[in-house]
């Protein structure tokens, strides 16, 4: 999932707290440090490249590998999907701007339902399904589901339901909003969560993302990120077996990234901590980032002052990625070399460390290759196919 609502994720925007409350019974790994991003220093090498003047991409939102391989390109400007085959070959160009069957206000995120592409429009909250080969299956408006039996109570629903990935059961797994309703009256903009559905239509939470404390100045109930604060991330599995939370903490000069990885069968996989190379935010930078927060108004001060005591002592990371085959790749902060990226396996261990290149971004990754797009001198993206070589 990521072009987070990660990334793929549209790539879960919605959490928003430096702790993941899962509707789990299960417990949490212990949460030991670890500044070890694995002794392997790991190379990439080119095995493919669609280039962005050749092949006339406009903005490039997400990339999503199918499961033979296949590359698909999302340009949400042309409200369009490409499809290339794993070699990169272009197979199908499918979508125009419209309302109608193959029409698209927004494109994405897309998911796989066995050998069918599913396409969602945010805008228009449906899905369009279609064969790799452009063929259009149907279109498949979205729905609101009533909660769980004593959830929140019996007038409150779940709304505008993303779907990011399908499971093994025919089930879907998505981001939604819990507007729920008291006396006839509901709370104003709902409570984030991640809903699983299953597939005859019964929706249950399978995590809820708390308040972030530290990322928000909120005053007088107006709300305004404090700079340089990471956003927390999540990243789903694209066959919906596993879901990845991320956080920092950015306090002090010895920072560290949280990851939680758990079940939609309502267990923990781990939840740890790792360090990570903090580089100190100079002085001037935050009294700029903070004086641009909001105009200059009554309650100004107000924000600045409380974002003073939020300010951050060192830049966050800048993404994660949950792998294809289930390993977890961090990009660090970005330099003018290159991005680290460290590498760890499905059960939350460092295995591998490797250098981005510059002005990559990882879509989609494994042990075996990473899809990324990458922007020249001219802000044009192409997307690139790294081979991926494991030290020893």
């Amino acid at each position: 999932m990521k072009e987070r609502l990660t990334r793929q994720s549209v790539a879960l925007a919605l959490i928003g707290g430096a702790a993941i409350c899962c509707a789990c019974t299960g417990s949490a790994d212990d949460s030991s440090q670890s500044g070890d991003s694995g002794d392997a220093e790991w190379q990439l090498v080119e095995d493919l490249r669609l280039d962005a003047n050749v092949e006339d991409f406009s903005v490039v939102w997400g990339i999503y590998v199918g499961p033979e391989g296949e590359i698909v390109v999302l340009e949400p400007q042309d409200r369009r999907v490409r499809i290339y085959d794993s070699a990169g070959t272009l197979a199908v160009t499918f979508g125009r701007r419209g309302e109608g069957p193959g029409e698209f206000q927004y494109v994405g995120p897309v998911f796989w339902a066995a050998d069918t592409l599913v396409v969602w429009d945010m805008e228009l909250a449906r899905g369009t399904y279609l064969l790799t080969d452009g063929t259009l299956v149907r279109t498949e408006a979205a729905r609101s589901f009533g909660p769980e039996p004593g959830a929140a109570g019996p007038d409150s629903t779940y709304v505008r339901f993303i779907p990011v990935a399908v499971d093994a059961d025919g089930g879907r797994i998505g981001e939604a909003l819990l507007v729920v309703s008291t006396g006839g009256k509901s709370e104003p903009g709902g409570r984030p969560v991640i809903l699983g559905v299953s597939r005859d239509g019964q929706p249950r939470v399978v995590a809820t993302p708390p308040n972030d404390e530290h990322r928000m100045v909120v005053v007088a109930g107006l709300g305004n990120p404090v700079p340089f604060v990471f956003r927390p991330r999540a990243d789903i599995a694209t066959d919906g077996s596993r879901l990845l939370f991320m956080t920092t903490d950015q306090s002090t000069l010895n920072p560290t990234y949280g990851l939680t990885l758990v079940q939609p069968t309502h267990d923990t996989v781990f939840s740890r901590s790792y360090a990570y190379p903090g580089e100190p935010i100079p002085d001037s930078v935050m009294d700029r980032g903070i004086a641009e927060m909001v105009p200059e108004n009554n309650l100004a001060r107000r924000f600045r002052a409380r974002a003073r005591e939020l300010a951050p002592a060192v830049y966050p990371p800048s993404d994660v990625t949950l792998g294809l085959d289930g390993t977890i790749w961090v990009e660090l902060r970005r330099t003018d070399s290159g991005t680290p990226v460290h590498v760890l396996s499905e059960t939350g261990d460092p295995i591998g460390s490797l250098l981005l290149p510059a002005r990559s971004r990882i879509h989609q990754a494994s042990m075996t290759h990473v899809w990324v797009t990458e922007r020249d001198q001219f802000d044009l993206e192409s997307v690139v196919r790294y081979r991926v070589i494991r030290g020893n």
